[in-house]
């Protein structure tokens, strides 16, 4: 048996990475945001789900306003981080 589980944060970050990396005069190639990925993703707690009605009802239900704000927080310190270190 195969165990498929996913992240549904992972989307729901990297939807919201782009705008605020481009408000910031960050750089926005592939490298940049994903250190801004793994960053934010890192500090956030995980939302796993099993099956994909699972995703599609998690990624509909809207977030808890806490932990929207801790996101936006914690991207633009992973951006920040990033612009100050760039790793290309």
């Amino acid at each position: 048996m195969a165990v498929k589980i996913k992240n549904v944060m992972e989307d729901i970050v990297i939807d919201r990475i782009d705008s605020i990396m481009e408000k910031a005069g960050c750089c926005r190639c592939d490298q940049c945001q994903s250190d801004v990925a793994a960053y934010v993703l890192s500090k956030l707690k995980p939302k796993y789900v099993s099956t994909v009605s699972g995703e599609l009802y998690s990624k509909s239900v809207q977030l808890d306003t806490n932990v929207k704000n801790e996101m936006v927080l914690l991207i633009a310190e992973a951006v920040q981080t990033v612009m100050q270190k760039p790793r290309h």
